[in-house]
């Protein structure tokens, strides 16, 4: 994803798609399934958006699943 990053504000943080959060998940759940969590407020994530895709940083990831795994 080197191409993303030369049109995104801050080139050093890494982002990922909706597909590539769902891999962290164990076992991994649909995109769908993250989508909806996002539209119903459960999860707090800022998308990025890139041409027509979005993208969301990592950092912001990782905190909003370890927000929820200590609820």
């Amino acid at each position: 994803m080197k191409w993303l990053h030369e049109g995104l504000i801050n080139p050093e943080a890494e982002y990922l798609s909706l597909k590539e959060i769902s891999k962290l998940f164990s076992p991994p759940i649909s995109p769908v399934s993250l989508w909806k969590w996002q539209k119903q407020g459960k999860l707090q994530l800022t998308p990025y958006v890139f041409g027509n895709k979005k993208f969301y940083k990592r950092s912001e990831v990782i905190a909003e699943i370890e927000r929820h795994k200590a609820m």
